[in-house]
This record gives structure tokens, C-alpha cells and sequence, in this order.
């Protein structure tokens, strides 16, 4: 039988007489030898076993199969499934912290009854038409600001899985701070089995950049919130936000929060981003693309972060949910949205769920329509079936191309990932 190499082989020198190649569309990664590459790149490797490896591993492929159209396929078709509803729900765009950086503008008032029964209504008529999973994500503003309004909306999309045969994963992004021993257990009864809290590094900077709209400082009773879990099932995420002034922190926040001795609870280092231009700040000094992978490289050679946490073998076809098809945001209005970067914002608004001819088809079908394989650039990248082209909010909106990996940093993480 007749193979060729895979166009997404990523090649690299590691030592004098050693070859890695990864393969980011199967995963997998083979060392050579120099002169056993050598022979697979004049084609004419005799060594049988390696070469069963290679095939085995989708470094070699059969010369007819259409490997960029198979991941093509695959693209499309995450993108239109129908079996998966994903639904992030902010019962409110109020909040009680003022964080400088916040891109969402703030408003009073909750969901109404009507938008509710709305939102349960779109929820049933999606399930009837074929959905088979609800992925439910609770957002803000601050969620728990209002806690009636998640709890029976909660209460009753428990019920139409329960009644109807879906299966059913919520989630829930939080600052952290109105969370109570009662409130956790409602969350655990209702379904909610991970949390997100936002922590800007230690003490010091954190009261500066997160604090409550009077002012007054919140990362001691965070702190003391995320030990109200010690029995709770639900997994706790505690995103760090990182600045130029704040970045030393991670691992000193890491130790803090391995001390409550709670494996539930992980953190992870996520860039600060200007993503509202409207919003003057002054306080956070945003890093730059090369900036974060600089960090983030470091503090996985240093042990305090894993090379898995950068999607290097991370196993999809679409960069994020916003780009499927049956994706939305939902505020408090009942207003829709694709990403929830955008919520709030009129000018991105897809449609109202109270307004049957409110249709904005264009945001719609934006980042739907936004296809990689027709970027040239993309098309024709190693990287492509790791990012599929990177965020489409800031494509669409900030007119930035965001390039997951650069050929130095995969180099380092797989050497974290697999040498260390």
C-alpha cells in the first residue's frame, strides 16, 4: 500500500542525533533518530516496525486519503450539530464588584418572569427538534446578585432533561464573593458541578483591580469562600487574571490555594484582554500575545502549570462553542448573542426572545460562517487542527488575527509535556 506524510507532521531537532515529529491532528508524537528521518523524508525507511508506527500514529497516511478534507468534514459538521445546546444565561448584567477592566456595561435589574418562561419555552422547542444535550453555563454580570431567577430557571431546565431523556451539564462563572454554605448546596442540587472564580493574583493587587463598587477590598473573603467547598462535589476553577503587574503572583496564589487542601479546586492563567474600547483603564497593563506565551512558558518549566492546559493535545474540531451553530448567550432582557464577549452590547445582539422579527441574520451567521480552511493562511498552517483559526470575536470585532502557537512555543510545551 502507498503512504504519504501527513501535512500536519510539526518537525524539530531536540538533540544532535534526535528528530521529534508531533502530529497535531492525531496527537501523537514519534522520535527518530537523524538518519531514520532522513530515510522518512527521502522515502525510503526500512525499518518496518517504525514504519508501522508512523502509519499507526498519522504520521504517514494512505496516499488517497484526503486527510485536510477529513478534518474539513469534521469542522462543518461540530458546527452544525444538532445534539448539543449550549446556553450561557446571565440572569443579571448588574454586578457588585467595579473591576476597571470589566468590558461588559453594567445595568440594574433582573430577568423577568416573561423572559424566563421565554427562555424555557426555546429550551423545549430546541429539545422537540432533536437536541439531545443541554451544556448550560450561568454568567453575569454576577449570577448569584440573584439568586431566585438561577434557582428556578435551574430548577425547571433540571426538569425538561430529566422529563425528556437529555443529558444535562451546567457550569457557572462567579466572582466568588456572595457565596454561601446553603447557596453551594443549592447549586450541587440543581446541577451545577463546576465553578469558575476570578482571582487577579495575591492580595494586594487583586483589591485593586477587583474590588466592590464601594471600593473596599474582596480577595480575603474570596479566599475564605473557596474553603466553604471542602465537602462539596462541585469543581471550583479559579481563573488569574494576568497583567504586566501582576503575573508574579501565579505561583505564590497556587501555594495559597493548595493549602485548603481541596483537589477539587485548580487554577489557571488567563490574559487580561482590552476587549471594550469604550472602557478607559488605567490600572491593568495588558500583556501582549508573545508576552503571556513568555509567562505561561516559564511557569510550566517551573512545575506550576501543565503543558495539557494549553489545548496542545486538546481533541476538537472548533475553537470555541460561539461558533456553532446552536450556541448563544442570553441576557437579561432576553436579548441573544453569539459570544458572550459581546453580550450587552446592542450593536452584536442576534435577536430578542420576546421579538420574533427582531432577526439580525449577519450576527447571526458571523462567526459561523467564519471559515478557516478558506483563510490561506490558515489553510495552509501545521497549527490548524489545534486553533482552527484562533478567537472569532477578535476577528470579527477587533480586527486582530490571534495565532494559538508559534513553532518556539509548541517546541517548548511538547518538551514540558513529554520530556519532563
Amino acid at each position: 500500500m502507498s503512504y504519504k506524510k501527513s501535512c500536519f507532521n510539526f518537525v524539530f531537532k531536540r538533540k544532535d542525533n534526535e528528530v521529534v515529529i508531533y502530529n497535531t491532528f492525531s496527537k501523537a508524537l514519534i522520535i527518530l533518530t537523524a538518519d531514520e528521518y532522513q530515510q522518512f523524508e527521502n522515502d525510503i525507511l526500512v525499518d518496518t516496525d517504525i514504519r508501522t508506527q508512523l502509519v499507526e500514529n498519522g504520521i504517514l497516511i494512505k496516499e488517497s486519503f484526503d486527510e485536510k478534507g477529513f478534518l474539513k468534514y469534521f469542522h462543518y459538521k461540530t458546527k452544525f450539530s444538532n445534539d448539543t445546546l449550549f446556553l450561557t444565561i446571565a440572569p443579571t448584567l448588574d454586578c457588585n464588584f467595579s473591576c476597571p477592566y470589566c468590558y461588559e456595561n453594567r445595568r440594574p435589574g433582573k430577568m423577568s418572569m416573561e423572559v424566563q418562561d421565554a427562555v424555557i419555552k426555546f429550551i423545549e422547542n430546541s429539545v422537540e427538534q432533536g437536541i439531545k444535550k443541554l451544556d448550560i453555563s450561568w454568567y453575569g454580570g454576577e449570577p448569584l446578585l440573584y439568586i431566585d431567577v438561577l434557582q428556578s430557571l435551574a430548577g425547571r431546565i433540571a426538569g425538561i432533561a430529566k422529563e425528556k431523556g437529555c443529558m444535562l451539564s451546567m457550569h457557572m462563572v462567579t466572582n466568588g464573593y456572595l457565596l454561601k454554605k446553603d447557596i453551594i448546596e443549592m447549586l450541587d442540587e440543581v446541577g451545577v458541578t463546576r465553578i469558575q472564580i476570578t482571582l487577579d493574583g495575591l492580595k494586594e493587587h487583586h483589591d485593586k483591580s477587583r474590588p466592590l463598587r464601594n471600593g473596599n477590598g474582596t480577595f480575603d473573603h474570596i479566599m475564605k469562600n473557596l474553603s466553604l467547598f471542602e465537602d462539596s462535589p462541585i469543581e471550583v476553577v479559579v481563573r488569574m487574571n494576568v497583567d504586566r503587574h501582576n503575573y508574579g503572583d501565579f505561583k505564590k496564589l497556587k501555594e495559597k490555594i493548595s493549602l485548603l487542601n481541596n483537589p477539587n479546586i485548580e487554577i489557571y492563567p488567563s490574559p487580561v484582554e482590552d476587549l471594550n474600547k469604550d472602557v478607559v483603564n488605567e490600572l491593568s497593563d495588558f500583556m501582549t500575545t508573545e508576552e503571556f506565551e513568555t509567562f505561561t512558558m516559564k511557569t510550566c518549566e517551573e512545575g506550576s502549570l501543565s503543558a495539557e492546559d494549553f489545548a496542545v493535545m486538546d481533541d476538537r474540531y472548533c475553537f470555541c462553542t460561539a461558533e456553532t451553530e446552536n450556541c448563544y448567550v442570553i441576557d437579561e432582557l432576553g436579548d441573544f448573542y453569539k459570544c458572550w464577549d459581546e453580550v450587552g452590547r446592542k450593536e452584536y445582539k442576534c435577536f430578542n426572545i420576546l421579538e420574533p422579527d427582531s432577526m439580525n441574520y449577519t450576527n447571526i451567521s458571523k462567526f459561523v460562517a467564519n471559515d478557516p480552511f478558506a483563510d490561506e493562511k490558515c489553510n495552509t498552517c501545521v497549527f490548524l487542527p489545534l486553533c482552527f483559526g484562533g478567537c472569532k470575536f477578535q476577528k470579527a470585532h477587533l480586527k486582530k488575527s490571534v495565532c494559538g502557537f508559534t513553532e518556539e512555543s509548541l517546541k517548548k510545551y511538547l518538551e514540558i509535556a513529554y520530556f519532563q
